[in-house]
This record gives structure tokens, sequence and C-alpha cells, in this order.
């Protein structure tokens, strides 16, 4: 087929935490016919057993037959989905939904969905709760109950849960992509309570790419029917992602997916594609965004389909379980920041009510076809998406009851997955998610499918890799990176315009696994405070202050942190380094470890309870020898008439000998004091701030008092505030005050944006 382009949006759900709606780009071109036959040496074989083949191939044939033997079935589908806020202080909720839906599923006829309740609600920003019956349709997943376990992962994110997306390990010639292996005999839980033994086949992709997986199958060996799947992408979405503001000469914002070659089979979809070259000014304006702004990752970690042996003949899904996360995937390095991800948790349950088996006669109460299915359910008032009519077999037909409000209170939803656990066992998940992460790639197979393991950021053209500061001046930057299968490799390399001299350098290896993560460094770096105390205030482009105030740091070191996707909660950073002070070049030699946690208990629930803080430590030794502490804590209390109470105090101290940059900060960033001209430095500081809210739309309106002591001399400051996504962004203008003596940063009005506060 020709080369084209497929675009997908992404659910709306996700998109609000990525800002722009997305779509899924695809070409439909291909080097290998479906079909081509494999090489026969035995390094090659899609079958490295015969357990494997036997169970694989008799798998599909079992499904095949099962088909038919089906003509219809009716289920409850409850369906809930949650995106935490990145934050690296506090969990917050971004936006959680439910839904439920009873369906009629047909083999020659479209299926029937009526919608029985659904809510959305954005605890952020104090949105409150929605009123929308949308939602990611678990329906068009769940409704062909022998539909392929694999729609349920990468199709998430496309409007027709088209399969064209993922390469199944249970499509016709999905030996030209995957290698299966068998293994052990385990124990399968079934809905009812039941349990059979199964045996797990590994279903190894040839190549990485975002179009296939890694995955585990648990097969009963009896009747061949699939009891579980569990899968994960073989590669994490990253350079393939890529913003268009323009597409076709017209503005039209989303972020796209690129694919990846698609199958011969697939050429319908080129029928969609954009055949309209970009033009000159389209690739520039897009490009000059794609460099600017910071490039994205996406991970589809782990999931989970489990399936039931109903009326113990028919093998039909019951549950499944999936998670996933987005987020910035650069400036990972020695100096910058691991930025937090938004993870997403999505839930499906399915609960077959009747099956309708081939010639047999539909049980009372239980709709015979669709037309009466859309006559059974329908009621005045409600509308129709689709036509019944002229709708092919598999197309949806849905009912959407008229009081739509009335959808949010329904008592078939399921609780949302912030008014209890998860629902599902978080170590079970996590061993399957370690099992997946260890599987790898297999041999074989069409290579030029494969993503290209080297990523080059070119000097200049990168504008994100471009930064300012009273050292350098400006200083343009380049990266070089690599992947493996078990972690990256990143070479990030800046050049200051300021002065002839050696570049900043880092080289940072990262090793990622399901339980952690493990980033080790050589670098030479420009650096105003140490990497372990740095938040989101700390500016990654425009950097500030006197030139006394940076140093040059010389060095290697270790990280240990919480696996991907996770909010970095507990960080652990080994280092042996030397500094260097740019005004006097005085050099210091240091060995030492600084650790990192940050708390977060409750308060997930808009007029809930909640708390937690930061503790931090740091012990040097070598050259002015020190160690350095921090604590603080903060609590978020409900009060009437929808009023919120913040209250936060903090602690922290130098002991030994540190150098001036050693010493603590406050009054700069509006971290712990706002009002002020500039930063105080002390071996001794506290604070205490009050911070009274309450929500307006879709922000929050705050009024704070500060207090701050350092060098024996109070500080304290007022003012009032916009507060956005609960405290992930907020706007703030201070008036510090006096304390009645001479010296100290001027007290003045000034205005403070930061990011990631308590509250």
């Amino acid at each position: 087929p020709a080369a084209g382009r497929v675009t997908r949006p992404f659910i709306r759900t996700l998109a609000m935490a990525i800002a722009l709606h997305g779509t899924v780009a695809a070409q439909t071109s291909d080097t290998l016919a479906p079909g081509t036959l494999l090489l026969p040496d035995s390094a090659h074989a899609a079958y490295l057993d015969d357990t494997a083949r036997r169970l694989v191939l008799g798998a599909k044939a079992a499904r095949d037959t099962a088909r038919l033997a089906i003509d219809a079935y009716t289920a409850l589908i409850r369906e809930r989905i949650g995106l935490e806020a990145p934050s690296f202080r506090r969990d917050r909720p971004l936006v959680h939904g439910e839904r439920a839906v009873r369906i009629r599923w047909s083999r020659e006829e479209p299926d029937v969905a009526h919608v029985l309740g659904s809510r959305v609600r954005f605890q952020t920003g104090g949105l409150g709760e929605s009123d929308s019956v949308e939602g990611l349709g678990a329906e068009r997943f769940a409704a062909d109950p022998l539909g392929d376990p694999f729609t349920f992962g990468f199709a998430v994110f496309e409007s027709d849960g088209s399969e064209a997306t993922t390469r199944s390990p249970l499509a016709p010639g999905a030996e030209r992509h995957y290698q299966f292996r068998s293994g052990d005999t385990v124990t399968v839980q079934l809905g009812d309570g039941g349990t059979l033994r199964a045996v797990a086949v590994t279903a190894i992709p040839r190549y990485a790419s975002i179009r296939l997986v890694s995955a585990i199958m648990w097969i009963d060996p009896e009747s061949l029917g699939i009891a579980r799947v569990a899968y994960r992408l073989a590669k994490k979405v990253d350079r393939e992602f890529s913003w268009q503001l323009r597409r076709d000469g017209r503005w039209s914002p989303g972020l796209f997916v690129d694919a990846g070659p698609l199958d011969a089979a697939d050429s319908a979809l080129a029928s969609d594609s954009s055949t309209n070259p970009p033009s000159l000014f389209d690739r520039l304006v897009n490009g000059v965004f794609n460099n600017s702004y910071p490039r994205l990752e996406m991970d589809l970690s782990t999931v989970v389909a489990d399936y039931g042996l109903w009326e113990m003949r028919h093998w039909l899904p019951r549950r499944v379980r999936w998670r996933g996360y987005m987020a910035v995937a650069d400036d990972v390095s020695a100096s910058g920041i691991v930025p937090p991800p938004v993870p997403a948790t999505i839930d499906w349950t399915v609960e077959v009510e009747d099956i309708r088996e081939r010639g047999q006669e539909a049980a009372p109460g239980s709709p015979a076809t669709a037309e009466e299915a859309l006559a059974l359910w329908r009621e005045a008032g409600d509308s129709i998406e689709g036509a019944l009519e002229s709708a092919d077999p598999g197309a949806t037909v849905t009912i959407i009851p008229a009081d739509r409000r009335a959808l949010a209170t329904s008592d078939l939803l399921p609780p949302s997955f912030w008014e209890e656990d998860r629902g599902a066992d978080e170590a079970a998940l996590a061993a399957i998610a370690s099992e997946l992460a260890e599987i790898g790639t297999g041999d074989g197979g069409d290579r030029t499918l494969a993503a290209s393991p080297w990523l080059f950021d070119p000097p200049g053209a990168t504008l994100r890799l471009l930064r300012y500061n009273p050292v350098e001046r400006l200083s343009v930057g380049t990266r070089l990176r690599r992947d493996f299968g078990w972690g990256r490799a990143t070479l990030t390399t800046r050049i200051g315009t300021a002065r002839v001299e050696a570049p900043d350098i880092d080289l940072t290896l990262q090793r990622d696994h399901p339980r952690s993560r493990i980033l080790v460094s050589f670098y030479r770096a420009l650096r105003s405070v140490d990497p372990g105390d740095r938040g989101t205030d700390a500016p990654l482009i425009f950097m500030t202050g006197d030139v006394a105030d940076f140093h040059w740091s010389h060095g290697a070191a270790i990280r240990f942190l919480p696996p991907g996707g996770t909010r970095n909660w507990l960080s652990l950073r080994l280092f042996a380094e030397r500094d260097v002070e740019t005004v006097t070049d005085a050099s210091r030699d240091r060995i030492g470890a600084a650790a990192v946690w940050r708390p977060w208990w409750g308060g997930n629930e808009e007029g809930s309870l909640g708390g937690g803080g930061r503790v931090s430590l740091r012990g040097v030794a070598g050259d002015n020898p020190y160690t350095r502490a921090l604590a603080e804590a903060a609590l978020a209390i409900p009060l009437p008439a929808r009023l919120s109470l913040g209250v936060q105090t903090g602690t922290a101290g130098v002991w030994g000998d540190p150098a001036p940059q050693d010493l603590w900060r406050i009054g700069g960033t509006g971290a712990w004091l706002r009002g002020h001209a500039e930063s105080v430095r002390g071996s001794r500081i506290h604070m205490a701030r009050l911070d009274l809210q309450r929500p307006v739309r879709f922000l929050r309106l705050s009024v704070f008092g500060d207090w701050a002591s350092a060098l024996g001399h109070d500080f304290r400051a007022v003012g009032a505030g916009l507060v956005l996504m609960d405290g992930i962004v907020r706007m703030d203008a201070a008036r510090g005050l006096r304390g009645g003596w001479e010296g100290g940063p001027e007290a003045v009005w000034r205005l403070h944006i930061r990011g990631d506060a308590f509250f």
C-alpha cells in the first residue's frame, strides 16, 4: 500500500493531563509480505519448544472455533480510570472517572450498549464532578467475547478500538514478530472461586518496537483456552512522539505517535490518511515547537487480562487491569531533575448475565435481537448514538439516558480509585511486571521494523538545550542517547559563549527495573545549588544570581530512585566530586551521600484530611566536611464552606565546616519565604506558614502568611495568590514585613511563580 498517515484521537482524560488532545499516526508500508516464510535456521525458529507450539497454535484454533459457538450474550461492564498529577511533594489525583454499561454482543448483529452510570471528577482545582457520559468505552474492547486480549493495551488511545496498532502474538503470521517459549505450570484463580492448572507461554518480541509486546499467556492445556494474559510494550514510546501545531495548512494542535510500518492487511487504513505533504511553514512551526518542548515518554508497564470459564464451556473476559504513565523524558542527568510522571490506572470488570449459544432461544427477559435490546432498554427522551438499521456487525449503537446528571449517582458505578484500594493485588502485579521486564528481545525477524537505538539532538537546533546564566552566558547544548533493553545511556554537552573553556558534560547510564531505577553519572557540571536540594522552583533554562553563587562540579555519582511511573518519594545519591568556585578558583575534594524522603498520606478527595512532608540528609567528607539536614511537615485541613487550611513548618541546619554554597538559603524562590528581594544564607533556619484557600471554578484563591528565622532575625510576609491544580502551579503576590533591624534582604512586593507546593 501507499505510504500515509492515520490519525486517532487520544482519550480525553489523558489529553487533559498533557493539555492537548492526541492522535496516533502510522505509515502503511512494510518490507515483508504477510506469509513470508521464516528463515529455517533453528535460531530463528518461532517456537522454541514443542509445548509452546502446541499451546499457541491450539489456542488460536480453539478461539476461532469457540467464536462460532456463541450467538449473543449480555454483560454488565464497569470501568474506572485514575490519573495522578505530577508532583515531587505530594500525591494529587488529577482525574478519576467511573462508568457502567450494559451491552448485548452479537456475532451477526450490531452491538447495543446502554449507559447506566457515568461520572468524571477533576479533583485538582476544585472543578468538582462532571455529568459527562464519555469514558474509555470498555464495551468496545470487551464486546467481542473472543476478541484479541492485546486490544486492551495500546488501543486504549485509539477512538475506535482498532487492533492495527499492536502486532498481536495471537494474530495470523505473528511468528514473523515473536518467538514463543513454554514455562511452568501454575494455578490460576477463576472468577467463580475455582482454580485450574495452566501452562505459561512467553511471547518474546523479535525486536524493540512500540507495536510489539512482551507477553506471558497462561493456557489451559485441556481446553486450550487462555485463562490469563499479561504484557507490556516492548519499547517505551518516546522518540515516536511529536507535536504538530499545524497540519494540512491549518492550525490543529495535537500530539502524534509514529506507530511505524503497518502490514499490507492494514492498507484500508490508508484511505483515512492525509495525502497532502506538509508545507514549509507547517514544517517550520512544528519543528520549532518540537525542538523547544521537552520530549515526552509513555510506558505501558503492565496489562493483565483475566478470563473466566463461564458455564464451564466459554472462556470470556472478566477483568482487565492496565498500568502506565506519561512523563518528560529529557534532562535525566547528574544535575537534572528526574521529572515526576503522570501515572494512569485503568480497571475493567465484566459480569456476564446471559449467554445464548448457537441455535438456542434467548433466555426469558433477555433480548433475542439487537432491535429487542434497543426497545427494551431505551426510555422516552434517551438519545441514540448510531443507527441500528445501517450499522454493520461489530459496530456499537449506544443508548444515553436523558437525565445525564443522574448517571453520576448510579448504584452500579464502581468506587473510584481514591475511595478504596486499587482493587488488585499490587504485590502480584509487581511480580508480573518484573517477569515481563526480564523477557527482552529474541532472534530473527525483520530488523528494518525495529526502532533505531540511537537518538541525537543537534546543537543549536534543539532549542530546549539552550540555557543562560551569568557564568556561561548563553550556552548551546547537544545530546546523544543510546537505548538498551535494560535502560539507556545519555551524553549531554553544553558549550558556553562567555569565554573559551571546557564544556559542561554529563554521561548518565540509567538502569530501569519495575521495582527501582539506578542512574550512574560522570560529569563536569555548572551548579548553583546541590541537585539533591533542587525542586521545580529551580529554573532550568534561565538561571540568575551572582557569579559567586555558581561552582563547577567534577565527579561521579550514583542515584537510586523508585521505578518509573511513580512519584520520586525516596531517593539516595552517592557521589565523589571536586567543586571549583567560579570566582576564586578555590577547589574542594569531597565524597558523600544524600537521601531524601517525601511521604504523603490521604487528602486525595476534596474536603479530606491529608499530610506529609520532606526529610533530607546530606553528609560530606573531605575538604570543608559538613552535615546538612532538613525536615518539613505539611497538613491540609478541611474547613466548612469549602475552605481548607494549609499548615507548613520546617527547620534546617548545617553542622561542621561548610563552604558558602553549602549554607541553606531562603527568600529567593519563595519556597520557605516570600516577599523579599534576595536570598538569605544561614546555618540554621526555621519557618512556618499558614495558607487559607477556597476553590473558585478551575482554580483556588489563597491568602497566606509566612514566617522565617535566619541569622538570629525574623522575617515575615503576607499576601494572596492563585492556586492551579491543587498547588502544582501557583502565582503569589507577597509583601515582606520588616523586622525592625537594619541590613538583610529588602522587604518588597514581589510576584512569585512557583511549582510543586504542598498546597
